[in-house]
């Protein structure tokens, strides 16, 4: 069998073997989710944060969001990330791994079947991985940079990163229990 040859077989083989396509289907859906969820640790946070004001559709983006975040880029999603950035909350590489995760994002939700049925196509595992190391250090510094300062229950407490968790990070961790039970499920 010819390089060519083999590959077509190893692709089919790979989309006819049930545990395989099912396992890859529920990575493709938890990095998915995981990509959302990072996407509201970005923007939604911050948009929140700034919010003041609700009409019959929701909050209302304040002058503030506008001048202090949006002004940064067009882009809301560059913005965020630029205004997270000058909160010291990421750094360059984290910007950069950002933009590493939204291509393999895009490239998995609009090329799903390849990542199914061609044997050289692969849903980055460590994307995923960072995608929870990153949602969870932006979410630890919105814990201690705004929550833990503006409630008193915390006055006088010292409080070290890893006891710090929020819903995301735990609802994080339960998808990538799940991916990594699937991933020794099929071998």
């Amino acid at each position: 069998m010819n390089t060519s040859e083999d590959q077509v077989y190893r692709s089919w083989a790979k989309f006819l073997n049930p545990e395989t396509l099912r396992s890859n289907l529920i990575t493709a859906s938890i990095f998915l989710a995981a990509f959302e969820l990072l996407q509201s640790s970005i923007i939604e946070r911050i948009r929140e944060f700034f919010t003041y004001e609700f009409n019959e559709k929701g909050g209302v983006e304040s002058k503030q969001y506008k001048d202090e975040v949006l002004s940064l880029d067009k882009n809301k999603h560059q913005a965020s990330l630029l205004w997270l950035k000058k909160m010291s909350a990421i750094n360059d590489d984290d910007m950069k791994l950002v933009k590493n995760i939204v291509d393999h994002r895009n490239e998995l939700a609009h090329e799903l079947p390849k990542f199914l049925a061609n044997a050289d196509a692969e849903i980055n595992i460590n994307l995923l991985g960072s995608i929870y190391e990153l949602l969870t250090k932006i979410d630890r510094w919105w814990i201690k940079e705004v929550h833990i300062p503006t409630n008193p229950d915390f006055d006088g407490q010292e409080i070290v990163d890893t006891d710090m968790q929020s819903l995301t990070m735990i609802f994080m961790e339960l998808m990538l229990k799940i991916v990594a039970d699937e991933r020794l499920f099929i071998k």
